[in-house]
């Protein structure tokens, strides 16, 4: 615990004089930005990204998972799964292909923005299949989404309309950069 409290206070003086200085940094390619990246220092996950970028794919990530049938997943799994019902029965290793097929193609939405972990996690829990069956009949629709800087990632609340009623979701974000991608890579559902 003295150990990070003490990079912690490193890290800070050091701010400050960067500050002091102009505030200015100079990013791989030479250029230059002012304060507006986070570091793996910040308790986030990540090397360098620019804040709003992290906070843009972290918004695009819950928005995916909160809107009911986003981008129409559920009613293309709903079809794929009719179609296997009435033509299949048999339990082939081709049948099970075509079943992860459309597993892949339900969750294809929103995995370029997760880790493998949590695109694991995401499957094992069912997020978001069990929000579009809730909601098939009153779909859920995203009206806001903030998100708060924590020590170690953000905090978020989603503000969800479904049939003219609010409602709100809330949990824990944190983010990792892999390969030039911003990645959420640890999320929780607090309710």
């Amino acid at each position: 615990m003295k150990r990070q409290v003490s990079i912690f206070l490193l890290l800070a003086m050091l701010l400050a004089v960067c500050t002091a200085c102009g505030g200015s940094q100079t990013t791989g390619d030479g250029s230059s930005s002012a304060n507006s990246s986070l570091s793996a220092a910040d308790g986030s996950g990540g090397d360098e990204a620019d804040a709003a970028e992290v906070e843009a794919v972290l918004e695009q990530f819950l928005t995916s998972v909160y809107t009911t049938d986003d981008q129409g997943r559920y009613t293309a799994y709903l079809a794929e799964m009719e179609a296997l019902d009435s033509a299949a029965g048999s339990g082939s290793a081709d049948e099970q292909s075509l079943l992860d097929e459309a597993a892949d193609n339900y969750y294809a939405g929103f995995a370029s923005l997760v880790t493998d972990d949590v695109y694991t996690q995401m499957v094992q829990n069912r997020v978001p299949f069990k929000y579009d069956a809730l909601y098939a009949d009153t779909p859920a629709t995203v009206q806001e989404v903030a998100l708060t800087a924590q020590e170690d990632g953000y905090s978020y609340a989603v503000t969800l309309q479904i049939d003219g009623e609010t409602e709100t979701r809330s949990g824990e974000l944190r983010w990792e950069e892999q390969d030039g991608s911003i990645l959420v890579s640890y999320f929780y559902e607090a309710d």
